[in-house]
Parts: structure tokens; sequence; C-alpha cells
């Protein structure tokens, strides 16, 4: 349980600071930090779930979100300087409490759909990690950051699929062994979004416009330069 409010908590801050960044109102920080938090679990409880999905029954993890949230917006709003000022502190900060959210996401949508085999198992913990990010970001009209940088899907399967093996395999039998299985899972995520983060790591792109671009913009400003002295 401890984990699991470590990561609404990461995950509740970063959704916040994403919504602040866009300027949203207080309205739309808490549903947006509500919205990261929690539509990846909705997702999934919809498309593999039988019943009433889980989101309904978490009163507790939905209150801890929400004065995340708020507790983020405040911040923002009375350092204002401050906040604006160490933008990308803020923005490390926020890549840092993602990693850590969509870690442990991953560890529990995979646990509790671990039964079906592993393709739905990493499936489940997959779409529990992301579906929120995915919601958030399409709202905001901006690109899914897992479809353009920093190897973000291959970090949770690899992650999830880390948890099934230990959790079947090597943990099977063991008391507590889902707290072990889930650390392991964080540790695996975190630490291939950090090694991607500080070296750049990114899934390989069929073409980069922006590189391509760039020399006939700087040919066409020689080209009227030239045009200038003649």
């Amino acid at each position: 349980m401890i984990i699991e409010i470590i990561g609404v908590i990461s995950f509740s801050a970063a959704g916040a600071m994403v919504a602040i960044d866009k300027e949203t109102d207080f309205f739309g920080v808490i549903i947006l930090s509500a919205i990261t938090c929690f539509g990846g679990g909705l997702t999934r409880d919809i498309i593999l779930g039988e019943g009433l999905p889980a989101f309904f029954s978490l009163s507790l993890y939905l209150t801890i979100s929400v004065a995340t949230a708020l507790v983020m917006f405040l911040a923002a709003a009375i350092f204002k300087r401050e906040y604006v000022k160490e933008e990308e502190t803020v923005n490390k900060i926020n890549n840092v409490l993602d990693a850590l959210g969509i870690g442990v996401f991953t560890a529990v949508g995979t646990g509790m759909y671990i039964s079906g085999g592993p393709l739905v198992a990493i499936f489940a913990g997959t779409v529990s990690s992301v579906g929120g990010s995915l919601i958030r970001d399409i709202i905001l009209r901006d690109i899914p950051f897992i479809l353009r940088k920093r190897i973000y899907a291959m970090a949770i399967m690899a992650g999830s699929a880390a948890y099934y093996v230990f959790e079947m395999f090597v943990f099977s039998g063991v008391k507590d062994s889902t707290v072990f299985s889930t650390i392991i899972c964080t540790v695996v995520v975190f630490t291939i979004r950090m090694c991607a983060t500080r070296f750049k790591w990114n899934m390989p792109k069929a073409i980069k416009f922006s590189e391509m671009r760039e020399p006939s913009a700087k040919e066409d400003a020689a080209s009227e330069a030239e045009k200038i002295k003649k």
C-alpha cells in the first residue's frame, strides 16, 4: 500500500505540473492530475476487466491525488516567479516523478492480470502506466510523450516483463512476493527512463524533418544575404 501511495503522489504531482505548464485553471489542474494518475487503470479495466472498474473503489487514493494536485497548484501560485525561473529544474523533477509513477503503476497493472499470461499481464501493465498520460496529452492537444521520445513504452514493457518473470518463477511461493516484484519492476522502469534522459536514448524515426529542414533554411538565409550584398 505504501508503494502504491508513493506512485499516486508521484503521478499526480507530475500530472499537475504538466497542467500548470499548460496554464490550465485550478479545476484543470485537479482533473488532469487525476486523469494522469487513474486514467490508465480505468482504461485497463474497461478493456480487460469484468464488472465495476477498480477506480470507483479507490476513494483514499483519489483523495491523495486531489490533495497532491492542490499542493502543487498552491506552490506554483504562491511562488510564481521562482517557479518560472526554475522551470528547467521543475521539468527535471517532473521527469523523475513521472518515471517513479509509471514504474509503480506498471507493477500494479501487471500484478492484477498476471494470471492471464505474459501478454495480457504486460499489456495491462503498459496501459495502466501510460493510459492516463495519453488521455491527458490528447485533452491538452499535445503529441503524447509515449509516441515521441525517451523509449517510454520500451521501459514500461521491460519493467512489466521483469515483474512477470520474478513473480512467476523467482519469487513463486515466497511471502510478500508482490512487494519484491513491484520494487524490481519500479527499479527497472526508473533506471531505463533515467538513462534514456541522461544519454538521450530515443526510438528510431523514419524522417527527422527538423534536421532535414535546417540546412535548407540556412541556405535560404545565405542566399538572401548574397542578394543584399549585390
